[in-house]
């Protein structure tokens, strides 16, 4: 059964000349009831296997291809459709090493403060520096690159594109801590702190004392330590979960889904069809 086949059809006139034609009216929504999600006895969590398609998942769990579309719909991750469908480790390899091509170089803002003025400056800090799209160049050694993204929590700048300079240049690890890193259409410049493949660079940072001690983060995840941590100022015991970790454990979390228990199947298929025409 097409998911969108159960939906009723209206008429509109797309052109404004009378001409009157049916199409689905695919602005019906329906959401199971929490008192169904609930029943423990109307679904179970059940496993994607790698590679599965979603057609291909209901042919394994129901014996047809017709109900791959309750797992978008009881699965409130899923809402946003295929995009959000787990990928293959493959597929995800692949994925990642388009979206984080390139290079990460962090800052380390420091803060001057006068007594009676108060800040003074933020040296190094990103705020109101660079120009998305611009070219940066290192002061030293010539390195340069595209500016594709300024992350200002984190005090990151993602580079593409790179050419290396003498020496490497602002690009590697850890980078060159004494270059400074100057946008050839701004002028704006900052000192390098460290510097990381766009890929193993930080997606986030969290304090190892509270991993330990139960905390969500850092559990069961590929993690680095990271002393001295940009922009975490009093955060000694700090470490952080890599893009590609982050992206991996995510993968892996929305590869356990909750499906609808084959006995309730119809019931359920029946009552979304109701629903949806009401």
């Amino acid at each position: 059964m097409a998911f969108f086949k159960q939906f009723p059809t209206t008429s509109y006139d797309f052109n404004r000349d009378g001409v009157i034609q049916n199409v689905v009216d695919i602005y019906r929504s329906v959401r199971p009831e929490g008192t169904f999600i609930d029943n423990v006895a109307a679904y179970k969590l059940e496993d994607i296997k790698g590679g599965e398609r979603p057609d291909v998942m209901s042919q394994r769990l129901y014996g047809t291809t017709d109900y791959y579309w309750t797992f978008f719909v009881i699965n409130e991750f899923l809402h946003d459709g295929l995009a959000v469908w787990p990928m293959t480790q493959e597929d995800l390899s692949e994925y990642m090493s388009t979206e984080f091509e390139g290079w990460t170089v962090n800052t380390l803002p420091t803060i001057t403060r006068n007594s009676d003025l108060g800040i003074t400056d933020y040296k190094d800090s990103l705020a109101n520096r660079f120009t998305v799209g611009e070219t940066v160049v290192g002061s030293i050694s010539g390195a340069k690159g595209t500016l594709t993204k300024k992350d200002l929590d984190l005090n990151q700048l993602v580079i593409q594109d790179v050419t290396l300079g003498t020496g490497g240049g602002f690009i590697g690890d850890p980078g060159n801590a004494t270059e400074n890193i100057v946008g050839e259409t701004s002028g704006d410049s900052v000192a390098t702190y460290r510097s990381w493949k766009y890929r193993v660079a930080p997606h986030h940072y969290y304090s190892l004392t509270q991993a330990k001690f139960g905390g969500v983060e850092g559990k069961d995840r590929p993690i680095s330590i990271a002393d001295n941590v940009p922009g975490a100022e009093g955060m000694s015991n700090t470490g952080f979960v890599s893009n590609q970790a982050y992206l991996e454990e995510l993968n892996f979390s929305r590869s356990r889904i909750r499906i609808i228990n084959p006995t309730y199947i119809e019931q359920f298929v029946e009552n979304f069809e109701e629903l949806i025409n009401a």
